[in-house]
């Protein structure tokens, strides 16, 4: 009896698509003798699948994992080495495409960590309440006249400047306040991070992630790189809900990466 991959469900003889998702639909026997490629996202498995069939490698099947919640994309036993070797060349493809439009996001939206605005606003309230401090004084000074200063028309002079140095107290205020609020961010973040490190140190090992992503022989070391970390992201994003992934990326970047791989 024909059954869908990705839903589950099953068929009358006869039918041969879906009709909920349009998937192919496939049988017992078929699924025996198919073996695991890669997994991924379900548009990305969709392109390579139509990839393969292009490359005139027949009959693969996408499969929704629903362990993993992941798509996989499974071949003829016999075609197994050639569809490796055509899924690194298309990743390696799709990278590129994608490699200065990345750039960009990264460049527009680099983190920067709570603590580190904390003390860059803290750094810039401080400059501006003592210029801004001084200023007045001196002002003071010269209104009194212990500073007599040669101005034209000290009324606008005064004024004018009483203005600016106020202006530089009120802006250094606002920052020590946003420095404030970056404090309290920077506690939250930092318990957030400590959490999610000492989550992947007691249930993330290097082995059996490297056994999820299949075989990896073929792949170069920046292939084997991005699958690792987008199973890591994918593992943390779905062990914690609602993470910001500006946050995650970064931590894994910095920490969690070296931390599960860094004995490999």
């Amino acid at each position: 009896m024909p059954w869908c991959p990705k839903c589950k469900n099953e068929y009358r003889e006869g039918i041969t698509v879906c009709a909920d998702c349009g998937c192919e639909l496939v049988n017992e026997e078929q699924m025996e003798e198919l073996v695991s490629v890669i997994f991924g996202e379900e548009e990305q498995m969709t392109s390579l699948k139509a990839f393969l069939e292009y490359q005139q490698i027949e009959g693969a099947v996408i499969r929704y994992d629903e362990q993993d919640q992941v798509f996989e994309l499974l071949v003829r036993k016999n075609d197994r080495e050639r569809a490796l070797e055509i899924a690194r060349i298309f990743l390696e493809q799709e990278g590129s495409l994608s490699q200065n439009r990345e750039e960009k996001e990264e460049n527009s939206t680099v983190y920067e960590k709570s603590e580190q605005k904390a003390e860059d606003n803290r750094s810039s309230a401080w400059t501006l309440l003592v210029v801004g401090g001084a200023g007045l004084v001196f002002l003071i000074l010269g209104m009194g006249g212990v500073l007599p200063f040669s101005v034209g028309n000290p009324y606008l002079f005064y004024g004018v400047m009483s203005a600016v140095f106020l202006l530089f107290i009120v802006m250094g205020v606002v920052s020590m306040k946003n420095a404030r609020v970056f404090e309290k961010k920077a506690e939250s973040e930092n318990t957030l991070r400590e959490t999610l490190e000492k989550w992947c140190r007691e249930n993330l090992d290097a082995e059996e992630i490297d056994k999820e992503l299949g075989d990896v022989s073929g792949d170069g070391e920046e292939i084997l790189y991005f699958k690792r970390y987008e199973k890591l992201k994918e593992k943390l994003n779905h062990q914690f809900m609602n993470l910001d992934q500006a946050f995650l990326e970064n931590l894994i970047d910095e920490t969690i990466y070296d931390m599960v791989f860094g004995d490999i």
